[in-house]
């Protein structure tokens, strides 16, 4: 069946081509542009290539062509008329010469020769691996180390010489047996091309804040997901792992959060297709990234669009920045296979340093003789778990019980190609990694296949298709696992390693049997036998329709789909603590999202001498739906039954359920104008219809409008010789954020209890106030930008400045009880960031030996300015069972600040002790611990003494990376950093609390003792001060720098069937240097909640990886 289905698509291909070939016709208007120029653009739009000696004809003459619908024979007629230049079209050859020295082909054909040459740079240095090909043909070869080479040609052949980073030459070997070629460096990188919304641009015409990153700075370091792809290559956006776990979820925050209560995630478009980032079917921390499903060995580029002149297009879904996706597509030629592939292993990146078993007994034997109790180690009623301690040695190491060395690996293979009547680019593949706790993975097989159909000269059609299926084996990590008993990293470190495995009957110990210890899981019963199986299905489709109804006038028609179903099935078995206690418990959770777009967008292209205009203009419509189902059940016979059949429990959980829908309907435009190449503005407008909002505020309009001015184009300017570019960008605008609950304006249903008749009885009522007047948060944005190119734009540099104030802030005002409901969920309140990026990127040596270094920096500024009608308080708890307070929200703040006590060391002496200040909550002693008396009054209360001790936002955040290259070889080095943030670390309040809660840090062996006083560790104590957990004992520095990637590679050359063949090794997360105690300070066990950030609770440990891997091409 597959072979069927392969044979039918290549002939599907065969036959377009052929068709394409029959029906070729050309439309081409242009204006003062160099014949070179033009040659190009027929080759770069048809299947035509040209042949020429540059020495013999003058490309560089101007002129002006307008030619609708003719052959090519007529166009070049017309075009080469009285230029001294003949021509003969062969085929798809087309063949120029002075007009007196054309030759016949079959002349041309009857005697073929060997040509060598060398091929050289402008510094005379040679260039290694440069393509030379007898054009119209596939014959060709590769200059070796010295620029050498040697091919086969006709007598009198075209020679085409091309290597990446110059400019192509055409020269003729007619009466030529060598040849000696010095290739110009292409520096042209004003007019690359990228994508912005609704459309692409040349990058010299911009005038917003948009970052780019390549698919060759994405491919040259193997990434597993589109986060890392991003991290660090771009300004201002800022990426950290909610979950190291495999396909495990993560942060991104373009230039800071604007919002409270909503998602601060920024809109990702996909090919043109605006998309959710999906979601999993939920869980205890072990949610997959939707992400992750996105096949990055399929992206040709990303586009970051930042101020409000680049995301205003997109409105209501703008404000938290726009994430652009453009997949790869198939370029005219004969069909270009690759294929990529490495192997690898991951490691452990970080072990914590903890109490062996007799350290852990001694402190446990301590801690009780100071509390007045007598010692637990031995205990002659239960030897098995309290020995004597001179019996004990190591013990258990339950790191490496949990931790093991897990394998990754990925395979990817495409190909592209086409002619002028179709193109198409198709691949596949498939990545598999093993987690680095054991028994957990991720697998991802994923498809696309883009095509690129010219029905006529003016209608194409464009299909754009990419499918994924990934599955996963999850394991709980982050947090406790629920009350301590269930995440393995929680149980991992603190399980004592004086606890055996298995107690005295060879079953597994449920939990720490230690007096005094708190709620823990032994964590090797878990990764045995806890099961949680995760899938994802998602299909992304979209056909376009591109009619140029005239020359500068194209409509665009979209039609897509974006389908995700996701499925968990866990279940935790009796050989757990928390499956012993409910005799086994499972869980299905199923989740669906769909979402159906259509575009409808005009397009407007017009050159006029100085003037040039570029309009976009449309509607689009959006439609999303939502379907949730979950169920339970405990109490089961046989774990072999795993969650497969609910039924199979005789003890029911309650199921929940839910669906709903949502609409977006659009209007929006922009119009980019440039005169003189100098001038350049850009006005943009967007108006949003959305059914989530109240039934006063449907509608809401974002505009903006920027300004830019290339002053290296004026005559004053032009004769600096080292100022390539000098462009200054000013831009305003507004967008809006509509990400929030379908139904929040609305007055909702929900089940209760009533009494009657003296009786309490089920029934259905309001469960909220609703709030006709529930309109979008909109956000302000300000930015002023400097692009700065040197030397022919050997260096380059972007500065920009920006301030971003979000209005009609979406919270929870608190109501007064006569109303009925505790709260309305109201627009109120506003916030600010401001900050300032910096880019510099510079080719050092651009010689034999090659160096490129690309830099950024950002420092992003958060504060809340106002919330009527809200008092400052804690938001929630981050741990119930060891009460450890959540961030601090107040307006005059940044969001995410802790505000708790202030350590002071410990009571060294009598005399600190009897001055104070004293806690009200214990009856301190020597060794115990001080904290600031803020408030003065001789007494420590956590209400009345509470400072802001943390920060979690960052003073600024960095990336630097390093691409060398010599001969064949390649090497390339990526660091990232963050410096001046605080991590609130809930791992202390266990194993840094001097106390038998659990397993202890080896840094307690310094704890205060009598014979110890130099030291600011308390004493051992069995009941913990609470106040401890509520101070910034818990905080700690989290900046670090990070070596993310290093690649060597090496490049092989002048295969007989295969273009290129290289090979590599990669490694992944090679050393960290930082302050943090923690596995990683690059993390955030929150997720993506706005409140609780820089919060490390158990998170899933990063992996340290190397891998080997092979690029090839045929």
């Amino acid at each position: 069946m597959c072979r069927k289905v392969l044979l039918s698509f290549l002939l599907f291909l065969l036959f377009a081509n052929v068709q394409a070939d029959d029906t070729q016709r050309i439309n081409v208007r242009m204006n003062n542009i160099s014949l070179r120029d033009f040659f190009s653009y027929i080759e770069k739009n048809y299947s035509y290539t040209f042949m020429y000696d540059n020495t013999d004809i003058n490309d560089k003459q101007l002129i002006s062509v307008n030619e609708r619908n003719l052959p090519i024979e007529k166009v070049l007629a017309s075009v080469l008329k009285d230029k001294g230049i003949r021509f003969e079209v062969q085929a798809f050859q087309i063949i120029l010469s002075k007009a007196n020295t054309i030759v016949s082909t079959e002349n041309r054909q009857q005697a073929r020769k060997n040509i060598t040459g060398r091929i050289l740079d402008e510094k005379g240095e040679p260039v290694i691996g440069a393509n030379i090909v007898e054009k119209g043909t596939t014959n060709g070869t590769v200059t070796d180390v010295e620029g050498n080479f040697t091919l086969n040609v006709e007598e009198n052949a075209a020679i085409h010489v091309s290597y990446i980073g110059y400019l192509p030459q055409d020269i003729t070997s007619a009466g030529k047996n060598s040849l000696h070629v010095v290739l110009i460096e292409d520096l042209t990188t004003l007019d690359e091309i990228v994508v912005v919304g609704y459309g692409t641009m040349r990058k010299r015409d911009l005038t917003g804040s948009v970052s780019s990153i390549k698919s060759e700075d994405i491919q040259r370091s193997p990434v597993t997901s589109l986060d890392q792809a991003i991290q660090g290559k771009a300004a201002g956006v800022q990426v950290s792992q909610a979950s190291s776990a495999p396909g495990g979820r993560v942060l991104i925050r373009v230039r800071g959060g604007n919002s409270l209560s909503s998602s601060n995630e920024p809109l990702y478009v996909v090919d043109g297709f605006p998309v959710s980032a999906g979601g999993s079917a939920g869980g205890n921390g072990t949610a997959q990234n939707p992400l992750a499903t996105l096949n990055t060995a399929d992206i040709a580029s990303i586009e970051i669009l930042k101020d409000a002149s680049a995301t205003a297009i997109y409105g209501a879904r703008g404000a938290n920045g726009v994430v652009l996706i453009t997949t790869k597509r198939g370029e005219i030629g004969k069909p270009q296979v690759t294929l990529d592939v490495y192997h690898g292993v991951q490691t452990l990146a970080k072990k914590l340093d903890l109490m062996n078993a007799r350290e852990y007994a001694t402190l446990v034997n301590e801690a009780r003789a100071n509390d007045g109790q007598s010692p637990v180690f031995p205990n002659p009623n239960n030897l098995h778990y309290f020995p004597d301690i001179s019996a004990l040695g190591e013990g258990v190491d339950y790191q490496d019980e949990v931790f093991h060395d897990a394998p990754v690996q990925n395979y990817n293979i495409g190909v592209a190609g086409g002619n002028e009547g179709i193109r198409y680019s198709v691949g596949g593949g498939y990545f598999g990694q093993d987690g680095i706790i054991r028994n957990s993975d991720f697998n991802r097989a994923s498809f696309r296949s883009n095509l690129d159909i010219k029905i006529t000269p003016a209608l194409t059609v464009t299909t754009n298709i990419t499918a994924s299926h990934s599955w996963a084996n999850g394991m709980p990590s982050e947090g406790d696992g629920g009350g301590g008993t269930g995440g393995v990293v929680h149980g991992a470190i603190v399980m004592p390693a004086s606890v055996p495995i298995f107690d005295a009957d060879g079953n597994y110990t449920m939990t720490n049997p230690t007096p005094g210890s708190t709620p823990s899981n032994n964590p090797v019963a878990t990764v045995n036998h806890y099961k949680d199986e995760q899938a994802i299905d998602r299909f992304l489709g979209s056909v376009d329709a591109s009619w140029a109804i005239m020359k500068d006038l194209t409509l665009k028609v979209t039609f897509g789909t974006d389908l995700s179903t996701a499925n968990r099935a866990f279940y935790w078995p009796k050989e757990t603590h928390r499956g012993s206690s409910k005799n086994g418990e499972a869980y299905q959770r199923y989740r669906k999202d769909a979402s159906y777009l259509n575009e409808n967008i005009l397009t407007y292209n017009k050159q006029l001498g100085k003037h040039a205009i570029n309009a976009v203009g449309g509607y689009t419509w959006q439609v999303f739906h939502y379907k949730y189902f979950e169920a339970s059940s405990t109490n089961y016979s046989s774990d072999l039954y795993f969650a497969n059949n609910l039924g199979a429990g005789t003890t029911y959980g309650q199921p929940g359920s839910s669906k709903s829908q949502s609409q977006l309907a659009s209007y929006l435009g922009r119009v980019n104008y440039i005169y003189n190449d100098r001038y350049l503005f850009t006005l943009t407008a967007r108006a949003d219809g959305s059914s989530k909002f109240g039934t006063n505020n449907k509608w809401s309009f974002f505009p903006s409008f920027a300004l830019a001015w290339r002053a290296s184009e004026e005559e004053f300017l032009k004769s600096v010789d080292w100022l390539s570019n000098l462009k200054i960008r000013m831009s305003y605008g507004k967008t809006g954020n509509q990400n929030i609950d379908n139904y929040k304006s609305l007055a909702m249903l929900g089940t209760m209890n009533y009494p009657l008749g003296g009786t309490l009885n089920s029934g259905v009522g309001p469960n909220n106030i609703p709030n006709p007047d529930l309109k979008w948060e909109t956000t302000a944005t300000t930015d002023a930008g400097l692009d700065i190119g040197l030397f022919n734009n050997r260096v380059s540099l972007v500065v920009d400045y920006y301030y971003k104030k979000t209005t009609d802030l979406l919270w929870n005002i608190s109501t007064p009880s006569s109303v009925g409901f505790s709260s309305i969920f109201k627009n109120i309140g506003s916030l600010e960031n401001k900050g300032v990026e910096v880019s510099l990127g510079a080719d050092v040596f651009t010689g034999e030996f090659k160096w490129n270094t690309q830099m950024n920096w950002s420092r992003n500024r958060n504060k809340v300015l106002e919330i009527p009608g809200y008092t400052p308080n804690t938001q929630g708890q981050l741990s119930g069972h060891l009460k450890v307070n959540g961030s601090w929200l107040e307006p005059g703040l940044p969001v995410g600040v802790w505000n708790l006590l202030k350590y002071d060391g410990v009571f060294q002496d009598q005399a600190q002790l009897t001055a104070g200040p004293r806690s009200t909550a214990n009856k301190d002693q020597l060794g115990d611990a001080r904290f600031i008396d803020k408030s003065g009054d001789g007494k420590i209360n956590y209400t009345d003494d509470r400072m802001i001790v943390g920060d979690p936002n960052p003073d600024f955040i960095y990336g630097w990376t390093n691409n060398f290259s010599f001969k064949g070889f390649d090497f390339s080095v990526y660091l990232q950093g963050s410096h001046g943030n605080d991590i609130i670390n809930i791992q202390r309040a266990e194993t840094n609390i001097s106390g038998p809660w659990g397993n202890q840090r080896r840094e307690i062996l310094n704890r205060w003792t009598p014979s110890n006083t130099n030291t600011n560790i308390p004493r051992a104590r069995v009941t913990v001060d609470p106040l401890l957990l509520q101070s910034d004992w818990l905080i700690e520095d989290g900046s670090y720098m990070r070596v993310k990637t290093m690649t060597l590679g090496y490049t092989f050359m002048n295969f007989r069937f295969i273009n290129s063949l290289r090979l590599y090794v990669t490694g992944q997360n090679l050393f960290t240097i930082t302050d943090y105690s923690g596995f990683d300070p690059e993390v955030n066990s929150q997720g993506n909640s706005n409140l609780q950030l820089g919060v490390d609770y158990n998170a899933y440990p990063s992996a340290r990886a190397v891998l080997f891997g092979l690029n090839v091409s045929f």
